[in-house]
This record gives C-alpha cells, structure tokens and sequence, in this order.
C-alpha cells in the first residue's frame, strides 16, 4: 500500500542523495496543501498471480541486507512509517495509540522485513497474509536510496516472501495497493513485475501538511 508520507526534510547532504533538483522533482505531483485540509487521491488496488511475476531487480552495487523483524516494537515501527513514508504523506498509522499498533504487528500473519547497507536504513516491506493471498502493506525506500536501482530488487523480495509457503499453504496471489501521492513511478513499477490494476477508487484524506504542518512542511525544502 502506499497510502499516504515530505517530507518535512532539509535536502540531505549525504554522498547518496539525489540532486536537488531530482529530489523536489520527485514530489511536482503532489497538489499543493489546501485550507480546507482536504487531499483528494486516486487509489488503484492491484494483484499478481505467480504465473505473471517477472523478476526484474538486478542485485544492488550497494550490500543490501533484510532483516526479518519478528517482534517488531511500536517505537521501531513508527521511526521506519515516519522516515520512508513522509514525503509520501503516509499519516494514518501516526494516529494509532501505542496499544493498537502492537496489535497490528502481533496480529497472525504479519511480517515486517527491514532493508539495511552498512547499518543506514535501506527501506522495508510489511507483509500480511490473508485467507488465499498476501498483501504488501507498505513498501519503499528512504530518500536517500532512491535511484540507485534498489527498488526492483526489494519488490522482488517482497513478492517472493509473499508467495512464498507458508505451513500447509501458499498464497494464490499477491496484492497491493498505490495511490496518486506515491512515488511517480510505483504504479509503472508494479505493472511492469506483473501486477495487474483490478480497481481503483478516488479517496479524500486528511491533509498532514494541515494537520501538522511542522512536521509535514510544504513545499519541500
């Protein structure tokens, strides 16, 4: 999924980081926050059978690794949501208590998978199985990781873990969904790994640039 995350953040000066000028082009399609706090999107739900699964990511130049996170805490998760999802306006799991977010990442059949180079944070994926398919709850990839050709590779983790058996069974397919404040390029990414748009749907969300505008600040600097 990736429903709603700017970013609030400086340009980053790390040896990583994307140009300037690529990192504000990264976000040109974001609506400009209204007074009004509203944030119309574009949901698009997809799936992929595993006989429609291209692998396309070629491993990393970088030593990428994942760590399967078994018992994940309520402070790791929130610094993970919070530094991959802000700039793109992921927000709603900011708003769970302590207590339900430890329910979610206890319930049966989640799994959360950290992406790490040298210690730095990478991205992840969060898993959650369902009765006959797994969904990818939440995928990406810090700023600072994006371009260097990380992205294919880590999908093809993540569907791999997701149609991967588990006990007696194994999930009939895999699903996701993207929305219009995601990255330009995640709906064209999923497609071209054999996800196929089954239906979409126009959204209102709470703006988090209105709601906290010290956090979420607009434009991105």
């Amino acid at each position: 999924m990736m429903v709603p995350g700017p970013s609030g953040a400086a340009v980053s000066t790390h040896p990583l980081s994307p140009a300037p000028k690529t990192l504000l082009d990264l976000f040109a399609h974001q609506p400009s926050p209204q007074s009004d706090g509203r944030l119309p999107v574009r949901v698009t739900y997809l799936e992929l059978a595993p006989a429609d699964w291209t692998r396309r990511g070629l491993k990393p130049d970088l030593d990428v690794a994942i760590e399967t996170v078994t018992a994940p805490t309520a402070a790791l998760y929130r610094e993970l949501y919070d530094r991959i999802g802000r700039p793109w306006l992921w927000y709603e799991r900011r708003q769970l208590s302590d207590e339900s977010l430890a329910a979610l990442l206890a319930a049966p059949g989640h799994e959360l998978h950290v992406a790490r180079h040298d210690g730095e944070l990478v991205g992840y994926f969060e898993l959650q199985d369902g009765e006959q398919e797994c969904e990818i709850v939440f995928f990406g990839l810090t700023l600072d990781y994006i371009g260097r050709r990380i992205g294919p590779w880590l999908l093809d983790r993540a569907v791999e873990r997701g149609l991967a058996p588990r006990g007696l069974r194994s999930a009939a397919r895999v699903i996701l969904n993207t929305n219009t404040l995601d990255h330009p390029k995640a709906l064209d990414t999923y497609r071209k790994a054999g996800f196929q748009p089954v239906r979409s749907e126009t959204r209102e969300l709470q703006d988090p640039r209105v709601l906290w505008p010290e956090v979420y600040r607009w434009p991105p600097a």
